[in-house]
């Protein structure tokens, strides 16, 4: 009887089109009542020094997607396509901190709406594109990267809907998201190569030489692309990839196979309560070679050889450069796919255990939602270092230090100069800029500059502190001699 209950239920919710997109929209109605005080939330280290600042100078300036549009320090060398995309969205609904952050959760919106459309091209099964929609949104970097001006929801979401359309053989629209993602961020250029290879891939499988050369020209266009965006860099910056970034990359064996371990393998596999998905991919493994795999058959199947050569080939190239968490966000749709066709195949032992085995993950990943113990951006822990930076602010801008120079230490530096970085309405202090003749009182946060590069306790002494979580902020004054 519950097995047969549990049938009908799968065949009654995610069989009729208008339940479905309640569960979407419910979701994400949902998502967006937790993400809502984030929305508010000013802008943050990365957010402040790599990417607002290119998208309001680009809203002063004039809107451009050319290199020469934004100084190199303000843009780290990264293609402009996101900046132009806030910029014109805040020349057009206002600058605000709400605006966007809004538009970011738009975007997430996106993401998570094509794993959907991309995991029901992959396996015909709606209970499983629904799974991988719910599993996508409910990611704890997912979360915390929902509401922040970067890269990385923008990338994931023009690859997912490069590689969807390339499975719904909808190759020019495909061929488009690719340009989208070169023009995005360095790493994108992995899309249209990993196309590229998986044509002659299927050259050698098929012999048909007319498709390879209409598709392996098409695929050519992001790569022309973004040859051009180098070569006009290298005419306007003197260099084709940003030497500060370039100056990170190790080509050493060891050094790649251990961040291979670190991000594409332990941190899609096994952090942020994702091992408990990784468990179920194995018992799903495990039964399916105990009862399947000796009657079954392999079928090559494109679709699937595509993502993986472009999740290997953006492991291999992201691993070569200085890595960080949430560059690996655009792994995480494909994984989330395959956990959840792992979640629903072991119906095959209970009909009742995929819909509990869904619940359970998506708990595990909420106990996971905050580390608590270091910043990060790729969970909810970067609320802290954010709290902390808005207490010190407004005790600057009280007015009692009106007629002072305050020095705030990087990034803040740029917080304190503009309004529109959301720490302020009206400032009511004087701005340093590092020189400690100067100013009065110096801002530090922690984690920050002050782990490294302490200040001068001979010189300086501490009159306020603000904590929130692991994070602190500290108000340092001239000591008067």
């Amino acid at each position: 009887m519950p097995s047969f209950y549990f049938h009908r239920m799968k065949t009654k919710i995610f069989e009729s089109s208008r339940n479905r997109m309640v569960i979407i929209l419910m979701a994400f109605i949902v998502f967006v009542i937790y993400k809502f005080n984030d929305i508010f939330l000013p802008y943050f280290w990365d957010e402040i020094s790599g990417y607002m600042i290119g998208v309001l100078y680009l809203l002063d300036h004039g809107i451009s997607i050319l290199p020469s549009a934004i100084p190199p320090e303000a843009s780290y060398g990264h293609p402009l396509l996101v900046h132009v995309v806030m910029a014109s969205i805040a020349k057009v609904f206002g600058s605000s901190v709400a605006v966007m952050h809004t538009t970011t959760l738009i975007f997430t919106f996106f993401l998570a709406y094509g794993t959907y459309l991309l995991a029901y091209s992959l396996s015909k099964n709606y209970a499983i594109s629904i799974f991988s929609y719910l599993l996508c949104l409910v990611q704890p970097i997912v979360i915390a990267q929902s509401t922040q001006v970067l890269l990385e929801i923008f990338l994931a979401m023009t690859c997912v809907y490069a590689v969807y359309f390339y499975t719904k053989e909808k190759y020019v629209l495909s061929a488009f998201f690719c340009v989208l993602s070169v023009l995005t961020k360095e790493t994108g250029i992995v899309l249209p190569i990993a196309f590229m290879v998986q044509h002659f891939m299927e050259l050698m499988r098929t012999r048909d030489s007319k498709k390879w050369l209409y598709l392996s020209v098409l695929y050519s266009i992001p790569i022309i692309v973004f040859g051009c965006f180098l070569l006009i860099q290298k005419q306007t910056h003197g260099w084709y990839l940003n030497p500060v970034n370039t100056g990170k990359a190790k080509l050493a064996i060891g050094s790649i196979i251990q961040k291979i371990w670190d991000y594409p393998l332990e941190f899609t596999f096994v952090n942020q309560g994702r091992f408990a998905l990784s468990i179920v991919l194995f018992v799903a493994i495990v039964t399916y070679l105990f009862r399947e795999f000796k009657t079954s058959t392999w079928c090559y199947n494109r679709n699937i050889m595509q993502i993986l050569v472009f999740c290997f080939g953006f492991s291999i190239f992201s691993s070569i450069a200085d890595a960080i968490e949430r560059y690996f966000l655009v792994l995480i749709p494909f994984a989330v796919i395959l956990f959840s066709a792992a979640i629903w195949y072991v119906r095959n032992l209970h009909r009742a255990l995929p819909f509990v085995l869904l619940c359970g993950c998506i708990a595990v990943s909420f106990l996971y939602i905050d580390n608590g113990k270091k910043y990060t951006d790729v969970d909810m822990s970067y609320r802290h270092l954010v709290k902390t930076s808005v207490m010190v602010f407004d005790y600057m801008n009280s007015g009692e230090f009106a007629h002072d120079t305050i020095d705030f230490v990087f990034p803040l530096t740029y917080a304190a100069s503009d309004a529109r970085y959301g720490y302020f309405k009206t400032k009511r202090f004087i701005s340093g800029w590092g020189s400690i003749n100067n100013s009065n009182y110096f801002i530090y946060i922690s984690p920050g500059r002050i782990d490294s590069n302490p200040p001068d306790t001979l010189q300086l002494t501490v009159i306020k502190e603000f904590r929130s979580g692991y994070s602190k902020a500290l108000v340092y004054k001239k000591i008067r001699l």
